[in-house]
């Protein structure tokens, strides 16, 4: 074959030469305006027709390919467009949806990074019913919120597609069992019981334990089947539904019967059910949930959302602490209801003072000291003079005393509690609870009447034991604004890397909406930490907030650091200072309040996570500073921490132990800035190390973004300029 020339006509012997494959396999397309001419069309010209191009060779399986691609893409959107019930998408998310679809049809495990603003939650809402449109047999929908407002917007999201497009689908809506009880809403002495103790409650309730039996779940149940009545109502939720669970609550409490239950029997027929992450992470919800409701754990596709949290709240799960305080109480109530403890209640709160002593002496306040677990039960068993099989034996005996407690407090009208179970329980976990993936430990704590106080405490270092549970799952999306590395999350929740498929999102929101600044003349490292950084970061911290105004978040490392600088800060503005009592509620009310205000709080605090401090859907606050690198603090707990996943993970021991942390901290406080499109803000980091090494863990977008200097001048002259 001769090469191709540039000139506009060829001779005949030339043309020949090209051979009948070549022309089918050849084609040339326009660059510009997308037309194609075969090749005896190029010989005559090299030019586009239309516009006067020059014409590009491809081939015709490329271009078939081109426009297989476009069409798909085009009937993609159109099946999307089918469901969606907003006029627009948002910036990124047909690629969310997109995503979340693949990820469900294939039956995959997908980690979506994506900011807020892109509309995750009707995002996988659509993509799920995309996916089950095209296959009907793909199973159902469970989506976990770790709040009950991601719980709503989900309801309400749902409501917004049934309108849309009429889809026929039932749909399950779970709040706890205390918020969605009748018996909760309209019994004083319910209101403020530990959850815990009210499940104990509900259990006796349901069985005849407390004199009458529950009204409610005797109306929707008849024997082990439900009622006619019961399944009247599922079915009109089915038709009317879906139902904010406020609604659900009132349609079955004017009906007599229990929601709680009711929502139950309605999974039986639900393509979605909404509800925590318990329902799948806590095996006996998940089979007094799902499984009574015939749902195979195989067959369900599930969406985790704010999944950055997953870890930590996965090893919580088997986490627990006890209180020397509920000791206490325990014993006063066996004197109360003259219940023979065996001298148990007494010996417990002698060993945990001496422990408590010999920590604080040696460590402080508010320290993990780890212990072996065997050393407080061979104490307790000495000063009880038994052995150690006796010891469990005496807490079997007792944990039928305690719910003779639980109902006696019930009989004189009190709330049915009992510290007495609750010590039993968390001591038959420090005896079950064993191996590697456990570490128990002591601490002294001081509360807010300078009271000092001990607690034992149970901490599961591993996430993956409830965790691995999702790789059974047929598909599962899990989902957050600050994924920010996706291998940490797929090692510490033990999921199956094949399976695993990821995306990264950047901010939908404008650029320049945000200015990012480092102040490289302040730092919290521990080994720089004394007076005269304090007084550095005091006054910075001052300077900045009266330059910027408005509502400013301040988010510190600890409560110690947060501490040391509220007592030499100057503010002209209103402070609220977050302790461990305080209410998010609170803080909303504070910041809606005052227009110029500024809130202290803790980073991986109540008030750094999860919470929208937003008014109308727009940001409350002008600006987020994060005083120092929010590290996790060097105890034996961490290090403890770090040597598991040392043994684990090898050389990512530290970037998952102690960075990803830190990380997270650091774009959860950061995250509460900016929630919608007009929001504009500043963020400030007040610590040299974020541009050091630090600097390359984080998102390309904040690496580009981030400015750091050492001169508060320079600082301030930056936040002049970008407010205008």
């Amino acid at each position: 074959m001769k090469p191709l020339h540039r000139q506009t006509s060829f001779t005949t012997k030339g043309i020949t030469e090209f051979s009948e494959a070549s022309k089918m396999e050849a084609i040339y397309v326009c660059r510009r305006c997308g037309n194609t001419y075969s090749v005896n069309e190029y010989l005559r010209s090299h030019f586009c027709g239309n516009c006067g191009t020059l014409l590009t060779r491809t081939s015709a399986h490329q271009t078939v390919v081109k426009k297989e691609n476009a069409e798909n893409k085009e009937h993609f959107e159109n099946l999307v467009k089918e469901f969606f019930p907003y006029s627009s998408f948002r910036p990124f998310q047909l690629k969310a949806i997109k995503f979340a679809h693949k990820v469900i049809r294939d039956g995959k495990i997908g980690l979506l990074c994506s900011p807020c603003g892109t509309g995750k939650s009707i995002s996988v809402l659509t993509a799920f019913f995309a996916a089950r449109k095209q296959n009907p047999s793909i199973g159902r929908l469970i989506a976990l919120t770790r709040t009950k407002n991601q719980l709503e917007i989900y309801s309400r999201e749902l409501k917004s597609i049934k309108d849309h497009c009429g889809a026929s689908f039932a749909a399950s809506i779970f709040k706890s069992k205390k918020e969605m009880c009748p018996h909760a809403f309209e019994d004083p002495k319910l209101k403020d019981i530990a959850y815990r103790d009210f499940l104990y409650y509900c259990k006796g309730l349901k069985e005849g334990l407390f004199g009458n039996t529950c009204e409610y779940y005797d109306r929707t149940y008849n024997g082990w089947k439900p009622s006619w009545k019961a399944y009247n109502l599922v079915g009109k939720i089915k038709n009317i539904g879906p139902l904010l669970p406020e609604e659900a609550y009132e349609i079955c409490r004017d009906e007599g019967l229990c929601p709680y239950e009711v929502t139950k029997i309605l999974t039986r027929y639900a393509d979605i059910v909404i509800g925590n992450y318990n329902y799948i992470l806590v095996d006996a919800i998940r089979g007094s949930i799902l499984g009574k409701a015939g749902i195979r754990t195989k067959a369900i596709n599930c969406v985790f959302d704010e999944a950055h949290s997953l870890p930590y709240y996965a090893a919580g799960i088997f986490s627990d602490e006890l209180s020397s305080r509920s000791v206490r109480r325990a014993y006063k109530e066996t004197k109360t209801f003259e219940i023979d403890d065996l001298g148990f209640l007494e010996a417990l709160h002698s060993v945990m003072m001496d422990f408590g002593k010999k920590v604080y002496r040696n460590y402080g306040v508010d320290v993990e000291h780890i212990i072996d677990g065997s050393v407080l039960t061979e104490t307790l068993a000495k000063r009880l003079n038994i052995d150690h099989e006796r010891l469990v034996e005496v807490l079997q005996e007792l944990a039928d005393k305690g719910e003779q407690i639980r109902v006696k407090r019930s009989e004189m009208g009190k709330s049915p509690v009992s510290y007495l179970s609750r010590c039993v329980d968390f001591l038959s976990d420090w005896i079950s609870l064993t191996g590697s993936s456990y570490v128990r430990y002591v601490k002294v704590e001081v509360d807010k009447d300078r009271k000092k106080r001990v607690r034992l405490g149970i901490r599961c270092l591993d996430p993956s034991l409830a965790a691995s549970i999702i790789n059974e799952l047929r598909s599962a999306v899990l989902m957050s604004g600050t994924l920010w590395n996706m291998d940490y999350y797929v090692d510490v929740l033990g999921l199956d890397r094949n399976r695993c498929q990821s995306l990264e999102l950047p901010s939908p929101f404008p650029p320049e909406n945000r200015l990012i600044l480092v102040d490289g003349a302040v730092t919290t490292k521990f080994e720089k930490r004394n007076e005269i950084q304090w007084k550095r970061i005091a006054s910075h911290l001052s300077q900045i907030i009266q330059k910027i105004g408005g509502r400013i978040a301040v988010y510190f490392p600890s409560y110690e650091v947060m501490r040391e600088i509220a007592q030499i800060v100057k503010l002209e503005s209103p402070l609220l200072i977050e302790e461990k009592r305080t209410k998010i509620l609170d803080v909303l009310n504070f910041l809606q309040e005052n227009g110029n205000c500024v809130v202290f709080g803790v980073a991986r605090g109540k008030i750094s996570e999860g919470v929208d401090m937003t008014m109308e859907g727009k940001s409350l606050l002008s600006a987020v500073i994060i005083v120092g690198l929010p590290f996790p603090k060097k105890t034996e707990l961490q290090a403890a921490l770090y040597r598991y996943f040392k043994e684990r993970f090898g050389t990512k021991a530290i970037e998952y132990a102690n960075n990803m942390p830190c990380l997270n901290a650091l774009a959860q406080s950061a995250g509460r800035l900016l929630r919608s499109p007009e929001d504009k803000g500043v963020i400030i980091i007040m610590d040299r190390r974020a541009v050091g090494r630090f600097k390359h863990k984080l998102p390309e977008e904040w690496q580009r973004e981030m400015k750091a200097h050492i001169r508060i001048e320079k600082i301030l002259a930056k936040i002049d300029e970008f407010m205008g």
